[in-house]
């Protein structure tokens, strides 16, 4: 469902900058745009993510009882 809405989001923003009524040069510049927020937000997420592992304590393995 999120990769659903993502994919949809993006779709629904190039259909905007496509029909916009504009010169080139100013699409060109929304779609940069665009492109680089949604890799920020990539970016952004792993970050947070990696910074919240580094900070939880390792949890030993668990021995196997034989």
């Amino acid at each position: 469902m999120a990769w659903a809405s993502f994919a949809l989001s993006l779709l629904a923003m190039f259909i905007g900058i496509i029909n916009l009524e504009q010169p080139l040069s100013v699409k060109g510049y929304y779609a940069m745009t665009g492109l680089f927020l949604t890799m920020s937000a990539f970016v952004l997420q792993k970050t947070i993510r990696d910074n919240k592992e580094d900070e939880e304590p390792e949890t030993p393995a668990h021995d196997h009882e034989q």
